[in-house]
């Protein structure tokens, strides 16, 4: 069979005017929500209270409300900020439709639905992203910040988030750009909002509020860490992180600023801390979240607890209203939809809401205005902090890659008669995709993929060789060919070009394969051997140029150790995690010393294989 990236998808049906679909990327689920039957909206904040007891009514009258709170509202609910509200802000305060039902969807599905397209078969490019500038400059934040440290010394507060907004254009369809994002960058609480004069992107990892039933649950996150090349350094900086006094220190202060403010609602010795300093991975970073939960009367309402817990204090400071006050009058305009909540609430009484961080609010002509901020404490330092939130936003400008990741794969046969099953180790070969994909912003619909491979094996009749391709746009394409005939030994030369061991792309499979590709076809032309085994710059060997090095001494496998600058294998993986494998550090002397050597991947399993110049070896 040939190449191919159809995924048999039937064509998008019309794309609503109105539309808000809120997303669990993790899951592959969305909500949406299309054709309001009224909409609930108010600018001024004297009607903010007024708009969400509107909201909760209908609820309770069995309808579906979606939509956001901005985060100016929260001055309705102290005296002290009212006068500070914005007196004519860009859009509502207070934003709901009213909807009769709400359509469940898988992740295709619903972009689909918005107008992104069959990401999978088309790929999300024809759209980019380009910020014009800052409205801080570094001289401006660094005078907010002196006055921020000046209250932190006098006490006035003990944490403050300090942001600011970048503006900048969209070229092409928000709705593709959103796509492109998501799919890169997997999060738990993303919505997409169009209206007639404004589209609202919101990739956040946040959960401000849930309720369901009696039980209401907060998850601040504060504390990040950037995620590491492979697993063993993953695990190495998640305990890093963990243990970090510094983010241990700024999450316990957001902790118990929620821990009274649920209290307020919450009944009597109900609120609890059931998980704190957790650690959570996502695409590109580990997260420090930590959970607070409480049980709330049933006749105590969504609008009331708005009133109490809005907006969160993970992305204000502590104490919330001496924190709200500060920051108002050193930021250089309202937030806006950023950093308040998009959500729904359910006819049950239950509702959701994000932190509307990593968020865009884009006009009819690609205009958008985006957020970035960072917690402050007595003990920051500018130059960081400032550094930091322009870091927040470059995801936004971040240009498709100019190659492919890919996985190849046996399928045999499966006695379940299941399409799926036949893969072997297909949920290794998923998961490295999916980490290489989010490590290298590659958009990848996983459930897609899924589709497109078990489409493919419906129709083989034998063993196959399946590739599995992922363009830097997104698109899928799949071919296959006979699998190649069991051997049971090779021969192999040790190359004569080094590996810098630092290379990032040599953790990933890759269509960068020049230096594997040559390397391999210049040594076997010339001295007749089947494979090649590479080296780095300090001497360390790594791998092969399509398989993993297995060194057998004293009953056991040893295979070189990840740092040093090669493919983690699937095979590899399943053997270090059963037992059979561990990591070492080899050089070309291990060879000669080894009592059996092993080249391999999870198309051919392991192979036996002599090293040519044996004696070279041992002499060197």
């Amino acid at each position: 069979m040939g190449e191919s990236g159809d995924t048999g998808t039937a064509a998008a049906p019309e794309i609503p005017a109105d539309v808000l679909v809120l997303f669990d990327a993790g899951a592959g689920t969305a909500l949406l929500f299309a054709g309001p039957r009224r909409v609930i909206a108010c600018h001024e904040v004297g009607a903010v209270e007024a708009a969400l007891a509107e909201a909760e009514a209908a609820a309770r009258a069995g309808f579906h409300v979606a939509g956001y709170i901005a985060y100016e509202a929260g001055f309705a609910f102290e005296e002290k900020l009212r006068s500070l509200a914005p007196s004519d802000p860009a859009l509502p305060l207070v934003r709901f439709g009213v909807y009769d039902a709400t359509e469940q969807l898988t992740l295709s599905e619903a972009l689909a639905r918005i107008g992104a397209g069959d990401i999978a078969q088309e790929g999300c490019g024809g759209v980019e992203a380009r910020v014009d500038g800052f409205e801080l400059t570094r001289e401006a934040y660094e005078a907010a910040f002196a006055a921020v440290r000046d209250h932190l010394a006098k006490g006035d507060i003990y944490q403050a988030n300090l942001t600011m907004r970048a503006r900048g254009r969209i070229a092409g369809d928000p709705a593709r750009l959103f796509a492109r994002l998501l799919l890169s960058q997997p999060v738990g609480h993303a919505a997409f909002l169009r209206t007639e004069t404004h589209t609202v992107l919101s990739l956040s990892p946040e959960l401000f509020l849930e309720r369901r039933g009696t039980r209401i649950a907060t998850r601040p996150m504060k504390g990040t860490a950037p995620r590491g090349r492979a697993a063993e350094e993953d695990r190495r900086i998640a305990r890093a992180l963990a243990s970090d006094p510094k983010s241990r220190a700024e999450n316990v202060m957001i902790v118990d600023l929620m821990r009274n403010d649920l209290s307020r609602i919450a009944a009597t010795g109900s609120v609890k801390v059931p998980r704190l300093f957790e650690v959570e991975p996502y695409a590109t970073l580990f997260q420090m979240t930590s959970t607070v939960e409480g049980e709330v009367p049933s006749e105590t309402g969504f609008a009331a607890c708005m009133r109490e817990l809005f907006p969160c204090g993970s992305i204000t400071g502590a104490p919330k209203l001496s924190a709200m006050q500060i920051i108002h009058s050193l930021e250089s305009g309202p937030r806006g939809i950023y950093t308040g909540g998009i959500g729904h609430l359910e006819p049950s009484g239950d509702f959701r809401f994000n932190v509307a961080i990593r968020t865009l609010v884009v006009d009819e002509d690609g205009r958008f205005e985006a957020g970035a901020g960072s917690g402050l404490v007595f003990d920051s330092a500018s130059t960081p902090e400032y550094d930091e939130c322009r870091l927040k936003l470059a995801f936004l400008e971040r240009k498709a890659p100019d190659f492919s990741l890919f996985e190849t794969m046996a399928w045999h046969p499966a006695e379940t008669g299941e399409p799926l099953a036949g893969y072997l180790l297909l949920e290794r070969h998923i998961s490295r995709l999916t980490n290489s994909a989010a490590q290298l912003g590659f958009p990848l619909d996983v459930e897609a993929a899924r589709a497109l491979l078990a489409g493919r094996a419906a129709a083989f009749q034998g063993p196959r060789r399946v590739r599995l391709e992922l363009a830097g746009s997104g698109k899928l394409s799949l071919e296959d060919r006979d699998l190649p005939p069991a051997v049971s030994h090779w021969t192999a030369a040790l190359a004569d070009v080094t590996m810098a061991a630092g290379d990032p792309l040599l953790l990933h499979k890759t269509t960068r394969r020049e230096i594997y590709d040559g390397t391999r076809a210049r040594l076997c032309a010339s001295t007749g051997c089947d494979e090649v085994i590479f080296a780095n710059a300090e001497g360390y060997l790594t791998e092969g140029s399509f398989t993993n090095l297995f060194v057998a001494r004293g009953g056991r496998l040893l295979t070189p150790a990840l740092r040093h600058g090669l493919l983690p294998g699937t095979l590899r993986q399943a053997l270090l995690e059963s037992g059979r494998a561990a990591e070492a550090d080899l050089r070309p002397e291990d060879l000669a010393r080894a009592e059996k050597i092993y080249l391999g991947n999870s198309l051919r399993g392991l192979v036996e294989t002599r090293i040519q110049s044996r004696a070279t070896l041992a002499a060197g």
